[in-house]
């Protein structure tokens, strides 16, 4: 019986340690979850604080206006779209180049006052004037082109400085 007495007075010892250490472990638990429970409070606090934004919206309504606002630059991109296309399928007809060639057309004459002028559009259509420079007259002539060719005999001029302005519109001078 004495052996049954001292094993209980030794188990109610152990027992009060682990009373004391489980007590010791809860209080230490109850310590870190205030503290974790006052860092979510703050992070809280600042999450509304950026919902609320600066100009009294929140979040979600400075997204929906931010899609809107993306939402209207896509349509007027889409319109600018539309508009740059007409605009560059018209100016496919626009005169974009001219080239200027100078000469002597008759062996009599000096100082290049002889020309022929070719003006033509993207597709090589548009027109080649010369203008011959002689002693005793001066003539001007206008020949229309379609894609680079003449309906009417051109001189070797005339070939040159259709053949300068086209150069000029493909960038190759």
């Amino acid at each position: 019986m004495w052996d049954f007495l001292s094993w209980l007075k030794e188990l109610s010892v152990y027992s009060f340690l682990a009373v004391l250490v489980l007590f010791l472990f809860c209080l230490v638990l109850l310590v870190l979850f205030l503290k974790e429970r006052g860092q979510t409070r703050r992070l809280l606090g600042q999450l509304r604080s950026l919902l609320r934004g600066a100009e009294g919206l929140n979040l979600e309504e400075a997204l929906g206006k931010l899609g809107e606002d993306v939402q209207k630059v896509v349509e007027e991109n889409s319109q600018l779209n539309n508009r740059l296309s007409i605009l560059e399928h018209r100016a496919q007809r626009f005169l974009q180049g001219a080239a200027l060639e100078r000469y002597n057309a008759f062996p009599d004459t000096s100082g290049e006052l002889s020309f022929s002028l070719a003006v033509l559009d993207a597709q090589s259509n548009g027109w080649v004037i010369t203008g011959l420079y002689g002693r005793e007259s001066y003539r001007v002539y206008a020949k229309p082109i379609k894609k680079g060719v003449s309906t009417y005999p051109l001189s070797e001029e005339e070939k040159r400085a259709i053949e300068k302005a086209e150069d000029y519109i493909l960038g190759r001078s």
